[in-house]
């Protein structure tokens, strides 16, 4: 956690979500692309292919910092025809207090919807709410997270205006310590969700994840661990109790360009296919 402040409730156990997904970016061929101008307009353009479904798709994303004022704009066109943009707004006289107004526009169909967002983060506290007003109706998101002495508790619902009911009832539960974390999460009264991540040195990471389904009494697995090099370069492996293998490696070509490789081994029939393999490749300016 940031100091005394607890992070929001979707970045809760973040520490292993990171290692088991940042990297692995099987089946796809990525090119990112990230610069600032002098005067403080941010650009960033990805492209991505998806080598199973053989369809490539991208999108360019602006940014502008008013840091004087508080304000922040971005604005993203994506090969879909879709644009998305977004104000955001936070006072200098109330610190952690976050305003945002987001849109989505299709100008093909003119279909269109808006969020407004409001979030707050405080010694011991973190909350958030939003509101997303779509064709089908308004649909609201809250969560709130309490924490004290690296221990912390979190809600999170989903309530659908137009039917009335709760799509998302999560409640979560855990523990940050200085090299480690431990959480915890009971998704719609469905879903047990367990994580372990734990940092050995500067250098190793490991982590362990579990999901358990109240209803079908399903049950998975995952280990995974991380290295980093040295030199910058990071090396990541995972397995789940499917005989999944998952390796990652990303590299730092030269100053501003990285490397990554990735792949996913079906161990359990290594001769019948299914393997996978991922290529990414970021510049940065």
């Amino acid at each position: 956690m940031d100091g005394l402040i607890p992070p929001q409730y979707g970045d809760l156990g973040k520490s292993a979500k990171n290692l088991f997904d940042k990297g692995f970016d099987y089946p796809k061929v990525k090119l990112g692309l990230k610069t600032k101008t002098d005067s403080g307009v941010e650009f960033e353009a990805n492209g991505t292919h998806n080598l199973e479904k053989a369809c490539t798709t991208g999108n360019l994303k602006s940014k502008l910092k008013c840091s004087a004022y508080g304000f922040t704009f971005s604005e993203t066109w994506t090969t879909g025809g879709q644009l998305d943009t977004e104000l955001t707004f936070e006072p200098q006289k109330v610190e952690g207090l976050k305003f945002s107004l987001s849109s989505e526009w299709f100008p093909s169909s003119g279909k269109a919807s808006g969020n407004l967002k409001t979030s707050y983060k405080r010694n011991y506290v973190s909350t958030e709410g939003d509101i997303d007003m779509s064709v089908t109706g308004p649909v609201f998101n809250g969560s709130t997270v309490l924490a004290y002495n690296g221990w912390y508790g979190g809600y999170h619902l989903t309530y659908k205006g137009t039917t009335s009911t709760l799509t998302n009832n999560n409640i979560a539960c855990g523990y940050y310590g200085s090299d480690f974390t431990v959480h915890g999460a009971l998704n719609n009264i469905a879903d047990v969700v367990a994580s372990v991540h734990h940092k050995l040195n500067k250098n190793t990471e490991v982590a362990m994840s579990s999901n358990y389904n109240l209803q079908s009494g399903n049950v998975s697995i995952a280990v995974g661990g991380k290295y980093s090099l040295d030199d910058g370069s990071i090396l990541k492996a995972k397995v789940n109790d499917n005989g999944q293998v998952g390796l990652s490696y990303a590299q730092d070509i030269r100053t501003g360009v990285r490397l990554g490789l990735s792949s996913l081994i079906e161990a359990r029939n290594v001769n019948g296919g299914g393997h996978k393999l991922g290529l990414s490749l970021d510049f940065e300016s």
